[in-house]
């Protein structure tokens, strides 16, 4: 599925594309994936195993989710951190230095009765 989300994120980076960028694309799903795991499950986890399954139930669930956060981050790299500039007239700003709350709008929480 990892495999999948990056091929679409090279698609759509396009020629701008070179093979060295593997390790950093797939560090950016790494954490997308994240983002989407502790959005699905905001109390963590007591092991390894239920966040590992987690990860697999939000990459088949939340697979578009993924790939846009990824997306963004990619676009937004040398400006980390940042929430708004301006140069030569031109002025950006982002929702936060983090993934905007609008990416994660969707994801359904899920907790257990202990």
């Amino acid at each position: 599925m990892k495999e999948q989300i990056l091929r679409e994120l090279i698609e759509y980076i396009g020629h701008d594309y070179i093979p060295e960028q593997d390790s950093f694309l797939l560090m950016l799903i790494d954490d997308a994936i994240d983002d989407v795991v502790q959005e699905m499950f905001p109390f963590g986890f007591t092991n390894k195993e239920d966040e590992d399954i987690a990860k697999n139930v939000a990459m088949k669930r939340y697979k578009s989710k993924i790939r846009k956060i990824a997306q963004y981050h990619y676009d937004k790299q040398g400006k980390e951190g940042v929430t708004s500039y301006s140069e030569s007239g031109v002025s950006v700003s982002y929702n936060s230095a983090g993934t905007p709350a609008s990416y994660l709008r969707g994801i359904i929480p899920v907790a257990k009765i202990l």
